[in-house]
């Protein structure tokens, strides 16, 4: 039988964080590998350019009618969108197998009624953002409280349930539902993040020559942990007067930690880029000598996995999934919020080129055995067919 599933998603492609480029991943190789039927309902945001309907690789979008919003108190991260016509159209998509939900946040009680009660159709979720923890108390305290709440209503309803990490698992769904959760990793496309891929021409892009190069990637908010890597950078740069660091990622701080870094003196070697298209990505990683994660907090982030797949030593902090991803010889955990922890193993991997040449080499064979794409669909669609067989 064919199988035809329905994704929910408020964000889709162009927009591309971290959620989007997993249903996209995986959502492609559902139709090429296993001759599935993938669509997705997603909200209709200023980078759509007004496209209501196209195929992606093989995956029908269809975009819902919606407000956008992009300036929002702290609890509600950017951006966020309300879709009044949501269950029109899935009740017009109403002939796929199984539904999936890939934010627990954005689709309630209209949307569970209409796959549930409506269509009695099968309901799939995934936490891809694990119960709030360490990022603000206004953020733990509404993050808890909606999982408390709302939230456990959702997953009462919900026939699978999948987690990025074992410490998403843990930390959001009730004991008592664990029977029907697995725990499935992101993923990573190890034949375009892979070592030798262009690190001479963005180090001269960069003009950066042969300075040892701090690599991180992710949006510039409070969880990102940014602050504190700068703060480290500035210990590491009293060592190695020619290091540089630099940041991919856009968000609200961008001028804060701008600010912060000439604070510090070290905004002549420090520099943030935005815009990266996603083809050149595996160039920049390739580029740098260590990969570097500070997160407050950090579910299951795609960025590892593309670190280790292009064969970086990696420095993580010690918060969600992170110490499942980066094990011990593909790099060190640190305690999150300690600026001299970060700067000791920085300089650890910086001073001993057989040690970063090492944990490389560990973390590309890490990513091909264990994150292939390819590897963590077959993981997908086990739990469909879990979910269908319920």
């Amino acid at each position: 039988m064919t199988m035809k599933i329905c994704m929910l998603d408020p964000l889709f492609y162009p927009y591309y964080g971290g959620t989007e480029k997993v249903v996209l991943e995986v959502g492609k190789r559902l139709v090429r590998n296993h001759g599935c039927e993938v669509e997705v309902l997603t909200s209709m945001i200023p980078q759509a350019k007004g496209v209501k309907q196209e195929e992606i690789e093989g995956i029908k979008v269809y975009r819902t009618p919606s407000l956008y919003f992009d300036n929002l108190p702290a609890f509600l991260p950017p951006p966020f969108t309300i879709s009044p016509f949501l269950n029109l159209y899935i009740l017009k998509h109403g002939d796929a197998d199984i539904y999936h939900i890939h934010n627990r946040f954005w689709y309630y009680w209209g949307t569970l009624a209409t796959i549930k009660l409506l269509l009695r159709k099968k309901l799939m979720l995934t936490i891809h953002n694990a119960r709030p923890k360490g990022i603000s108390p206004d953020v733990d305290f509404w993050g808890g409280l909606y999982d408390d709440t709302l939230g456990r209503v959702l997953f009462s309803a919900c026939d699978r349930i999948n987690c990025v990490s074992r410490a998403t698992l843990e930390a959001t769904i009730p004991a008592e539902m664990h029977r029907k959760c697995a725990v499935i990793y992101n993923g990573v496309d190890t034949k375009r993040f892979k070592p030798g891929t262009g690190r001479e021409k963005i180090r001269d892009r960069l003009g950066i020559g042969d300075a040892p190069l701090v690599l991180s990637n992710g949006r510039l908010i409070t969880q990102k942990g940014f602050p504190y890597l700068l703060d480290a950078f500035a210990g590491v740069k009293e060592q190695i007067k020619d290091a540089k660091l630099l940041i991919i990622g856009r968000g609200p701080m961008k001028e804060q930690l701008l600010t912060h870094a000439r604070s510090l003196g070290i905004a002549d070697s420090f520099s943030i880029t935005t815009g990266i298209p996603e083809d050149e990505l595996p160039a920049y990683y390739d580029a740098a000598d260590v990969f570097v994660l500070p997160s407050l907090y950090e579910p299951g982030a795609v960025v590892l996995y593309e670190a280790l797949s292009c064969g970086k030593p990696i420095v993580a902090t010690n918060v969600g999934g992170n110490s499942e991803i980066v094990s011990s010889e593909c790099g060190f955990i640190v305690p999150p919020c300690d600026s001299r922890a970060l700067e000791e193993r920085i300089l650890t991997l910086l001073a001993d080129e057989k040690l970063m040449g090492r944990m490389g080499a560990a973390s590309r064979k890490r990513a091909v055995e264990n994150f292939d794409w390819d590897i963590i669909t077959e993981e997908w669609m086990k739990s469909y067919e879990a979910a269908y067989s319920t």
